[in-house]
């Protein structure tokens, strides 16, 4: 089923924006809007679910810019599409109101609960509604599906900003890696870098960033730990236990029978 075009607004596709430099990049990138669409169609939905994390960290970009890029009915034609396939494959494959879908992508397109959210995370939310994770009782309509959003991304805003958190912090962290390096080049600056930091005298440099890198992946081990639900953490330690009691009570076993 094909959407219906807007007919509250004139069609904004995108031809008043070329000259934003953000938008410019993201049509460098992603191409004109039917290019677009097909980059962030129905099937690309599942890929953005399994990898929201590695699209966010690759730049995907905020629906705020896309709209700013492609133009409200440009954009709110495919959220249109994505609206329709999600009713189509939760059963409801009649009696489907176009024109409510139309209204309702276009409400998703200006409403600011969204603009933040990346493309990806967009995806996700129709595909996580179409594995049943949102609570939609009786007749799949545009309009709860939008109330469903509503609630999804209060939850996966705070997701965003937990992982843009991560990534500024990586960065400084590489800056100042990097103002390390400078200095160690320039003369005795490796030496002056120790005396400044109170390093051991005796520290060289590749055993300094050896160390930086390792305490970076605990910092990151203890962050992914600190994420999981107390019952599997409560799980993974048990296994352990149930490991060393394996191990001793073979140790036994094998003890007893050498006697």
């Amino acid at each position: 089923m094909e959407l219906l075009p807007s007919n509250r607004r004139p069609d904004t596709s995108g031809a008043l924006t070329k000259a934003d430099p953000k938008a410019l990049a993201i049509r460098q990138q992603y191409g004109d809007l039917p290019q677009f669409c097909k980059t962030f169609g129905v099937p690309a939905q599942r890929y953005c679910a399994q990898n929201i994390e590695k699209a966010i960290r690759s730049g995907v970009p905020t629906f705020a810019l896309v709209v700013r890029t492609y133009g409200d009915d440009g954009v709110a034609g495919l959220i249109g599409t994505h609206i329709t396939d999600a009713i189509l494959r939760m059963g409801e494959d009649r009696d489907v109101d176009e024109y409510d879908v139309d209204f309702i992508a276009h409400a998703i397109c200006e409403s600011e609960r969204f603009r933040l959210l990346s493309m990806a995370s967009i995806l996700r939310f129709f595909h996580l509604l179409k594995c049943g994770e949102f609570d939609i009782y009786g007749k799949v309509t545009p309009r709860k599906i939008l109330e469903a959003f509503r609630k999804y991304a209060i939850e996966q805003q705070a997701k965003e900003n937990r992982i843009a958190y991560e990534i500024e912090k990586e960065k400084k962290q590489q800056e100042e890696e990097e103002h390390a390096r400078r200095i160690a080049i320039e003369g005795n600056g490796w030496e002056n870098f120790k005396k400044q930091n109170g390093l051991n005298p005796n520290l060289t440099i590749v055993e300094y960033f050896a160390q930086k890198q390792k305490e970076a992946i605990a910092a990151r081990k203890a962050a992914e730990e600190a994420k999981k639900p107390p019952i599997v953490r409560f799980l993974e330690t048990w296994q352990e236990v149930v490991k060393v009691l394996s191990f001793v009570k073979e140790y036994i076993e094998i003890k007893s029978r050498n006697k």
